[in-house]
């Protein structure tokens, strides 16, 4: 996935199940409920931990994950 400093998170569509990886370990997993048309911006929906604002400079490296 695009790192911080990129174009944004391009790759990334509502509903994709992804995980935000700090300091080398998953820190936060769920669905890609909104995003910005840029890519910068997305919000991520867990069930359990509700819905998170994540911007491509806080630092996380984004990834896919398998359904």
């Amino acid at each position: 996935m695009n790192q911080p400093g990129g174009s944004g998170w391009d790759d990334v569509q509502v509903g994709d199940k992804v995980q935000l990886v700090g300091s080398g370990r998953p820190e936060y997993v769920g669905f890609v409920d909104a995003r910005t048309a840029d890519g910068d911006i997305i919000w991520v929906h867990d069930p359990v931990d509700g819905r998170r604002l994540f911007h491509i400079r806080d630092g996380y490296e984004l990834q896919l994950v398998a359904s």
